[in-house]
């Protein structure tokens, strides 16, 4: 019975380390672009041009 268990958790290895590589690798391209976009709105922000600090300040 463990036999079987440990076989299957074998088997299954490279597509849940395939899986764990495309889950890191979203996850950091996420956290990438959501920095460049919590820079441009703050930027944005400290603008001093009326229309693009009031842009920014509706998004966030």
């Amino acid at each position: 019975m463990i036999e079987e268990s440990l076989q299957l958790a074998l088997d299954s290895a490279p597509f849940l380390l395939k899986g764990a590589y495309y889950t890191v690798f979203l996850s950091l391209g996420g956290m990438f672009f959501g920095l460049l976009l919590g820079f441009g709105l703050a930027l944005m922000r400290l603008s001093r041009l009326k229309l693009v600090n009031w842009i920014a300040r509706i998004y966030v």
